[in-house]
């Protein structure tokens, strides 16, 4: 591999790196904080561009902070961290990172964790790629999980420009390919076409030219501005160099030194690159004046990257046409290398100064040499399996936590599923219980209608008796002594027939259809003796249908009873009764204006007593108030009977 595509590879990774220093920070929300509050400080930092501002004032809203759990304190641990780094103070940076983390765990906050270790990614950026890809990873693992897809892809993107500094290729390919799947490609076109570089670099790498120049394409594709597009058309002229193809390379750099939207870094290593791909084409070209001046420039700008690749190009340059000056700028190329800590870079000066130095010192330089060959051997063996070994580390630790999850998902779910038998044999239980009281209820409900049912069968089957056989055999007896008996026996026994008609009357079979309110309004009405005057009200307000059978025979026979008790007793001139429904009762309001009954008599009458029984059957109440002048009742008889 050509060295000058070493050194472009390391300008093009550093300023990759600094892509996403500048990223925004979340904005709490919190609509109108108080001034003087945690989130009030952190809105004024937000509002400066000042990062001593910015330091002031997240200090001031740390201080302000009362409650670990307030969601403003990672915003303003997260501000302090950034303002740090835009003042270049990173001995302070990593305490304050790992508080971050730490508070964000405890908050339960996925973006603030993630958002961490992008930070702690960042201080590592320069002097450890290793740890900047571990922490790079770990921030993109919690942006998935948070769901945020775009901040996952701009993670993998550092990723893999870790990866290709340290060398694995194949490595950075497969995560740069990652980022591409997540990055939306409109709202972030400039970290797609950074991703398309580094497949282009890794590609050109490894002398797959085709490959490498349709990702500069894509890259060129997305590119945002004008500095981006220019450093990808820099490196599609490298990729033409490399292969030779002089003219098409330095057509490009022509194009591209046109530009005035050049920095002064960049605009040094594109006339250097145009010189040297000249002097490539055509080796009678003299290249030396822009190489000398271009590393002049960088001398005094300290532009130590940039001397690498000068050092490299004008020990290359005077390799066949002045030893002294290759071996003079070889060295100065192993020095820097040293200065720099650049393994490759050292191997590659040491191959250039062996054959220009003899004695003692070609002994070390080769004995250098083969050390630190070894040595990126063995680097390269470590860096192929390091990061995949990360990787795997944290894949394995999140398949220990899934299932840890799970075992407790599926004690979770062994709990429930006891609960859900023990709830299913509580109700089975209580629905056995239900059954059986409804059916217990039922029978004795039905033994009660069935009772009721044959006190009404005997009451009018005596009553059919006495009617067609012992008022019958009156009628008979009365007739046959008409003529020979005393008139005072006969009006006796006429007297006795009607009795017993009254009777069976009394106890005849009652109509519970239709008809049932006007066979009890003509039973009440035929109950009122000659002088006496009866009203009624409300009858027709009552739902008789949902009366059940058993309740309107048991009405029927208590009103009966009461008009009966009234005739033989009151001597009432005026008789009331009403009807209402009051809470899912029948309620029946009887009152008289006779001469009232005595307490103990109700209280011992077989008549009052009848009534109160036959209530009972159907779960209904008589209440009797001799108080005053006449008698008054209250009846009342459940709706649902």
């Amino acid at each position: 591999m050509k060295k000058a595509q070493i050194f472009s590879l390391l300008l093009i990774l550093c300023f990759a790196a600094f892509s996403g220093c500048g990223e925004e920070d979340r904005k709490v929300e919190e609509p109108g904080p108080a001034p003087g509050s945690a989130g009030h400080f952190y809105l004024m930092g937000l509002d400066t561009s000042d990062p001593h501002k910015k330091l002031e004032f997240y200090n001031k809203g740390l201080d302000a902070v009362t409650d670990k759990r307030d969601t403003s304190l990672v915003a303003l641990l997260d501000g302090k961290v950034f303002a740090f780094l835009r003042l270049g103070e990173m001995d302070s940076v990593p305490l304050w990172i790992d508080s971050l983390i730490t508070t964000a765990r405890f908050q339960g906050d996925l973006f603030y964790e993630a958002k961490g270790y992008f930070r702690k990614s960042q201080i590592f950026r320069n002097n450890n790629p290793e740890e900047q890809f571990r922490n790079a990873f770990y921030s993109r693992n919690l942006y998935l999980k948070y769901g945020d897809t775009s901040m996952a892809g701009r993670r993998s993107l550092d990723m893999a420009n870790a990866q290709l500094g340290l060398g694995d290729i194949v490595g950075s390919q497969e995560t740069a390919t990652e980022a591409i799947k997540y990055l939306d490609h409109t709202r972030d076109a400039n970290y797609v076409s950074s991703a398309y570089n580094v497949l282009g670099l890794s590609y050109g790498t490894q002398r797959l030219f085709s490959e490498a120049l349709k990702e500069y394409k894509q890259a060129l594709r997305y590119a945002v501005d004008r500095e981006d597009s220019i450093s990808y058309l820099h490196n599609i002229a490298l990729l033409h160099k490399d292969q030779q193809d002089y003219s098409e390379a330095i057509e490009i750099f022509e194009e591209i030194l046109k530009s005035d939207e050049i920095d002064e870094l960049s605009r040094l290593r594109y006339r250097e690159n145009h010189a040297y791909t000249k002097w490539l084409q055509d080796s009678t070209t003299n290249a030396e004046g822009v190489l000398t001046e271009v590393m002049q420039k960088r001398l005094e700008i300290n532009d130590h990257s940039g001397l690498i690749a000068s050092y490299f190009h004008l020990s290359d340059y005077f390799k066949n046409i002045n030893s002294g000056k290759a071996k003079y700028y070889a060295e100065k190329y192993y020095d820097k290398a040293i200065q720099l800590s650049y393994p490759t870079a050292q191997v590659d000066a040491l191959k250039r100064l062996i054959p220009l130095t003899e004695g003692k010192t070609r002994e070390a330089y080769i004995d250098r040499f083969l050390f630190l060959n070894d040595s990126l051997e063995e680097a390269d063996t470590r860096l192929r399996f390091q990061f995949a070994k990360i990787r795997f580390d944290e894949e394995k630790k999140e398949q220990q936590i899934h299932l840890l999850k799970a075992e407790n998902v599926t004690q979770h779910l062994q709990t429930e599923k006891m609960r859900t038998r023990n709830i299913i044999s509580s109700l089975a239980a209580l629905l056995i219980l239900i059954i059986s009281g409804t059916f217990f209820y039922n029978v004795r409900q039905r033994g009660k209608r069935e009772k009721i049912k044959q006190i009404y069968l005997t009451e009018s089957r005596i009553s059919k008796r006495i009617h067609d056989e012992l008022a019958n055999d009156i009628y008979h007896v009365m007739s046959s002594i008409e003529p020979v008996a005393p008139a005072v026996v006969v009006d006796r026994l006429e007297d006795i027939y009607q009795r017993t008609r009254d009777f069976s009357r009394e106890n005849s079979e009652i109509a519970t259809g239709e008809e049932y309110l006007s066979g009890l309004l003509n039973m009440l009405s035929g109950s009122v003796p000659t002088g006496t005057r009866l009203i009624v009200r409300g009858e027709n307000t009552i739902n008789w249908r949902n009366l059940s059978r058993e309740t309107k025979i048991v009405v029927y026979r208590v009103l009966q009873e009461m008009m009966v008790n009234m005739r033989k007793h009151s001597k009432a001139k005026l008789i009331a009764i009403i009807f209402s429904t009051e809470e899912k009762c029948l309620k029946i309001s009887y009152s008289d204006n006779g001469v009232g009954v005595d307490a103990s008599i109700l209280e011992n009458g077989n008549g009052i007593k009848n009534l109160k029984e036959r209530l009972k059957t159907i779960k209904g109440n008589a209440i009797f108030d001799t108080s005053g002048k006449g008698l008054k009742a209250e009846l009342s008889v459940p709706l649902g009977s």
